[in-house]
């Protein structure tokens, strides 16, 4: 009975010392980080500064399933930030700038204390996303976009995204074998788009400028042509990526997908 009574103890015991150990993590995080990444799902997107915490948690498990990777990433992300390490998708980038570094606000030791309680409680199991809200244009999230480095936007499946969405959805009910495979198609997807997106993208800035100026278009025309081929190899990808991930997904799973 006397070594019943002491397992609880100390069982009791644990269960406080971590408890608070979470609660001092998350102060750590409301004034470090709180100003900028909210905690809650926000309702009035016009005032949020920075992706919530929500969200920033979805893209880091998606790319770092392991406690040990994310934490590791998170860590020199925030003190060292690089347009190339980012997970989050390049439109967030482009409405909320680059995250400043913040050496010298916050230590290395901190940061493990927070990223370690931001892995272990965000997102929620709950949390399924943003699948109901809509872009500007009214386009639904997860059908690729007129951003998107692609020939082809409005009739191909984004599966990356839809999958996103939905990761933890019961009634897709991916295995850990799938999600497994699925991360490793969604890494080397998009390493590859990246790659080629930012070419693009000052391709076509050089063009709009040269068409601008007032240059001739066969000046301009090799541009084009160059924009035309990177476009056709992203959208290559593309392909390969959904092609690769109905292989993982059963027909069922991906007619549930189509359906979002």
């Amino acid at each position: 009975m006397k070594i019943k009574i002491t397992g609880i103890l100390i069982a009791a015991a644990l269960f406080s010392t971590m408890a608070n150990a979470s609660e001092n993590a998350e102060k750590l995080f409301d004034a470090k980080c709180s100003a900028c990444h909210m905690k809650t799902k926000p309702s009035d997107m016009s005032k949020v500064t920075a992706p919530a915490l929500f969200g920033v948690m979805r893209h880091i498990k998606m790319r770092y399933p392991d406690k040990r990777e994310a934490v590791t990433f998170m860590v020199d992300y925030v003190l060292e930030p690089t347009k190339d390490k980012a997970v989050c998708m390049e439109q967030k980038i482009e409405r909320f700038g680059l995250m400043p570094s913040q050496k010298g606000i916050v230590t290395e030791k901190e940061l493990i204390v927070i990223t370690e309680w931001m892995f272990d409680n965000f997102p929620p199991k709950d949390f399924r996303g943003n699948r109901s809200m809509k872009n500007s244009k009214g386009a639904k999230r997860g059908k690729g976009g007129k951003n998107k480095p692609f020939l082809i936007n409005s009739r191909l499946p984004h599966l990356t995204l839809l999958l996103k969405s939905s990761w933890d959805d019961k009634n897709l009910n991916l295995t850990d074998e799938q999600k497994t495979a699925l991360l490793q198609i969604r890494k080397r997807t998009i390493s590859r788009i990246r790659a080629i997106a930012p070419e693009i993208n000052r391709l076509e800035k050089n063009i709009a400028t040269l068409s601008m100026s007032g240059e001739k278009v066969e000046n301009i025309y090799p541009e084009v042509k160059k924009v035309a081929k990177l476009r056709s190899e992203a959208t290559k990808l593309h392909l390969e990526c959904i092609y690769d991930t109905k292989k993982v997904l059963t027909p069922q799973q991906v007619e549930y997908l189509l359906k979002r």
